[in-house]
């Protein structure tokens, strides 16, 4: 029997943790949606339970003999491409509270989450996903489990590329606010590999950031891309105050989009890091250049 159980395993995260998992032999069980592709995970022989965060008989079925949870579960990917039966408020914040209290009535040693760096007061009122990280947060440090709370800067998958606004193939990047502030990008392997080590190892601590060994500015990032390209990118910049006034505005009715756009607040004014965090446990942290080099190089060939 599994006494490990992942949340999120069909996620861009959770399944990079999913693959570490399996390739270390260290068996755990997963809880999918019906309609999530599951084909990779039983490919690799992977325990699935079909259910909900929000439904609480498959929650019971997940947790029967676990010891320790890791989730990377979010909606807001979903949601951002139209997904109808997902929201933050489904599922970071009480699907996320359902999984906790079931997890600590089923008696679970260890809950490793990912919750997100930049979440001061000012940035959680402007942002539902920051907001339902918090609340996460907080309800797992009020529980008689060990919480492990990950807390990442900005993925260099998701904030360097096309996701974001750079598009090297069109030689074009958004700038979003006055993109002077250095972000520690860290990449998502980087990440996968410290909850895995987080939920094995003997004492793990409370709470880490994970930072990548390079803070880069908006402008530094699109200055990296002109330098593989050797052709000049064409910057277009969003105000702060229209990027916050869009979050705000959007807080109700697209919470998703208005959680992108207060993220990118977040990030053009206020401080992330944890390259040290990555090390300390024994991970020599990815560079945000060379994530660039390989996006820009791989136009530059084509």
């Amino acid at each position: 029997m599994s006494e490990l159980l992942l949340c999120g395993a069909t996620g861009d995260l959770g399944g990079r943790i999913a693959v570490r998992l399996t390739d270390r032999g260290i068996p755990f069980r997963a809880l999918v949606r019906p309609r999530s592709d599951t084909s990779a995970l039983r490919s690799s022989g992977v325990e699935l339970i079909v259910g909900d965060l929000t439904d609480p008989p498959g929650l019971d079925r997940a947790l029967a003999g676990v010891r320790t949870v890791v989730t990377t579960a979010n909606a807001i990917g979903r949601g951002l491409a139209g997904a109808e039966d997902v929201s933050i408020e489904r599922v970071d914040r009480d699907g996320i509270a359902a999984l906790v209290r079931a997890a600590e009535a089923a008696g679970v040693d260890r809950f490793v989450f990912v919750s997100a760096q930049g979440m001061t007061d000012a940035m959680v009122d402007l942002v539902p996903f920051f907001a339902a990280k918090r609340a996460t947060e907080r309800l797992l440090q009020a529980s008689s489990m060990r919480s492990v709370i990950v807390r990442p800067a900005a993925f260099q998958e998701t904030w360097l590329g096309p996701e974001s606004g750079i598009r090297p193939e069109k030689r074009l990047a958004v700038i979003y606010g006055r993109g002077r502030t250095p972000v520690p990008y860290v990449a998502e392997d980087d990440v996968a590999e410290a909850c895995v080590r987080l939920a094995t190892t003997a004492d793990p601590p409370p709470a880490l950031d994970l930072g990548g060994p390079e803070a880069l500015t908006r402008h530094e990032v699109v200055d990296a891309f002109e330098h593989v390209l050797g052709a000049r990118m064409r910057r277009v910049v969003v105000p702060r105050r229209v990027l916050a006034f869009g979050a705000r505005a959007l807080r109700r009715r697209r919470p998703e989009l208005a959680s992108l756009l207060g993220i990118a607040v977040s990030m053009d004014t206020g401080e992330e890091g944890g390259v040290e965090e990555l090390r300390t446990l024994g991970i020599e942290p990815r560079a945000a250049s060379a994530h660039i080099a390989a996006l820009a190089g791989a136009v530059a060939h084509t």
